[in-house]
């Protein structure tokens, strides 16, 4: 872990946006990829399928498209990101509304494991002391930050008072743009978020396309060769079962395409379906 300043070039020139930089900013993982081109992706600890679904989705077109994905390590629509993130193979920043120290210490469970991933494939940050505990004020600071770091801010579910409206008035202080997800009329968790369209506040965001333009980002291109194509989905199944879902994205191949490939691949014995229908390399 480590501790770098407002002076040290190594320090992200995003934060020194913030009326208050953080200083220092603390640091466990890779600093290198605080210099990286990155999207903050925020929402409500309480989301919906279809919440968890469109954080995964985008985060793993950002991974894709080599764009550093940033959040806050909460539950819900935070952790999703993180996960889509690196089911795309990307890097994502962690920033905790606690010292990093205190967060490892309490947290417990797929989030423990979530971030111990983080820290391999990116970097856990803070501007607290390492011991410093979690409070209400540090996740309102820390949410300015979020804003601060990214280079625009996708609110993707959001419940009227949720922190993640935080994180978007903040980025709008900033100048930086904002997008939120549509969500169904009437239902809580999309009532910030269509608040936020709804009065202009924010520009609705469709699809993935949108979001990596607006960030100039770039898909990466596979080779369309079978075997090319056989290959990646063997690999991407070499470390650990995934259901059709998540080894699309994996993969970057649309659900039809991988469909005809896996049915390919099981009848040939390399691929076999689990009992609770993940697919695992022979």
């Amino acid at each position: 872990m480590i501790g770098i300043g407002p002076g040290d070039p190594r320090y992200p020139a995003r934060l020194l946006d913030l009326r208050f930089p953080p200083d220092p900013l603390w640091l466990d993982g890779d600093c290198g990829v605080l210099a990286g081109r990155a999207v903050s992706i925020v929402g409500t600890r309480r989301m919906t399928p279809y919440g968890a679904r469109v954080a995964r989705e985008l985060a793993a077109a950002c991974a894709g498209a080599g764009i550093v994905v940033v959040s806050g390590l909460a539950q819900g629509v935070d952790s999703a990101a993180h996960d889509g993130a690196l089911e795309g193979q990307g890097r994502t920043v962690a920033l905790l509304g606690a010292g990093i120290a205190s967060y490892l210490a309490d947290v417990r469970g797929r989030r423990r494991r979530l971030a111990h991933a983080i820290r391999s494939s990116g970097a856990l940050i803070s501007e607290f002391p390492p011991e410093a505990p979690p409070q209400k004020w540090t996740f309102a600071q820390r949410d300015a930050t979020i804003a601060a770091l990214g280079e625009l801010t996708v609110v993707v579910e959001a419940p009227v008072g949720s922190g993640a409206l935080i994180t978007a008035g903040e980025a709008r202080k900033l100048g930086r743009p904002v997008y939120a997800v549509p969500g169904p009329i009437g239902v809580g968790a999309s009532m910030g978020a269509n608040a936020l369209i709804a009065t202009g506040r924010a520009k609705a965001l469709l699809d993935a396309a949108t979001l990596l333009e607006a960030v100039g980002g770039r898909v990466r291109t596979h080779s369309d060769d079978p075997d090319d194509l056989d290959a990646r989905i063997l690999d991407a199944l070499a470390g650990s079962p995934a259901d059709p879902d998540a080894l699309a994205r994996r993969v970057g191949l649309d659900a039809a395409a991988l469909s005809t490939r896996l049915a390919r691949l099981v009848i040939r014995g390399e691929v076999a379906v689990a009992t609770d229908g993940r697919f695992l390399r022979r």
